[in-house]
């Protein structure tokens, strides 16, 4: 009776699932590289490597239970980049040894994860979600609109460009030149496509593209990786062997405790943050798809996701709209889509 025949497997729902679950996998392993380089700059920098997988198995784990106990079928799940100008604001105000700076942050990140994944849960077990859907229209386009100018704003200075106003006369310098334009001209050109033409492979195809198209040039330049990292232009890693976990078990004993406790007014902002994005990625969903979602369970999902990640050393996750809502799209509203997904952010991460 456990016998599974080929037509089950081959079936149009399950090629559709591994269509846009692979498709959404790409995507968000793509958009979260970049969301750890994001929250790990500055001081952080040289721990951007271990950043990264920080904040993938929160996403590998977040989207991974989502799907399975999730009431929307073909669920996507991430991390926001509201949450991530928070995560931000939390590792550069992390007053501690450099030795302890790493740890800290990890673990300050972890426990906010954990406890507002728990107060999510409980807004769902509880059936509070009715307190929560007073959030007015034009509040939540401004904290969207806010979030994104702040997004790329860091993201240029991540590149490489001092933003002030004294700055401004060097912007146009070769030696600038090259650490902004590239970005701004594929950034562009990555927004009209996307405009025009709504294909789901895009992004990942066009990362690939754009990455490979860089080496060829440092190559072509006779430029090596040692002086393209000497640039700031490539990541300058510091981990040997695989991405998770982020730290040690025996690293944990160099927590600075009370660098932590000064950041419970951020973490307790994160929380804010973390409910505001679950309840716009819910408005926005049931807009998307025209019915009506179960937010208690939703949420209580949510929380039990975030929970586990912040646990294992992950981050706190929500639902992403647009790549749910390509799920229904492509007919692929089942569990096996967020699976799917999961697995290929879980492949980059351990593999």
């Amino acid at each position: 009776m456990f016998e599974v025949s080929r037509d089950k497997v081959l079936s149009a729902t399950t090629l559709a699932a591994i269509s846009a679950g692979g498709t959404s996998g790409l995507g968000l392993l793509v958009s979260h590289v970049a969301f750890a380089t994001l929250i790990f700059s500055g001081a952080l920098a040289p721990h951007s490597s271990q950043g990264i997988g920080f904040i993938l198995f929160g996403c590998f784990s977040g989207c991974l239970i989502l799907a399975l106990v999730g009431g929307f079928r073909g669920a996507i799940a991430g991390l926001s980049p509201a949450l991530v100008i928070a995560m931000m604001d939390i590792g550069a105000t992390m007053e501690v040894a450099e030795e302890a700076r790493l740890v800290t942050t990890v673990v300050a990140l972890a426990i906010g994860a954990s406890v507002t994944g728990a107060l999510c849960y409980l807004v769902g077990k509880y059936r509070l979600t009715q307190l929560v859907r007073f959030i007015p229209f034009p509040v939540a386009s401004g904290f969207v609109g806010g979030i994104g100018g702040v997004v790329c704003l860091t993201a240029i200075g991540i590149a490489g460009v001092d933003l002030n106003w004294r700055s401004v006369p060097r912007l146009f310098d070769a030696d600038v030149l090259v650490q902004w334009v590239p970005g701004i001209a594929y950034g562009l050109a990555l927004y009209i496509t996307l405009k025009r033409w709504r294909n789901a492979l895009i992004l990942p195809i066009s990362v690939a593209l754009f990455v490979g198209a860089y080496h060829v040039v440092l190559t072509t330049l006779g430029i090596s990786d040692n002086e393209v990292r000497d640039m700031g232009l490539l990541y300058a890693s510091t981990v040997s062997g695989n991405l998770w976990p982020p730290v040690m078990p025996a690293e944990l004993l160099m927590t600075d405790w009370s660098a932590i406790l000064v950041q419970i007014p951020n973490l307790l902002a994160l929380a804010l943050v973390a409910l505001i994005c679950i309840v716009m990625a819910l408005s926005g969903l049931e807009v998307a798809l025209n019915e009506d979602l179960n937010w208690d369970r939703e949420f209580q999902a949510a929380g039990a996701a975030s929970t586990f990640g912040g646990l294992g050393g992950g981050t706190f996750i929500c639902m992403i709209v647009p790549a749910s809502f390509r799920s229904k799209q492509f007919g692929a509203t089942s569990r096996f889509t967020g699976v799917v997904c999961a697995l290929i952010i879980g492949g980059a991460l351990f593999f």
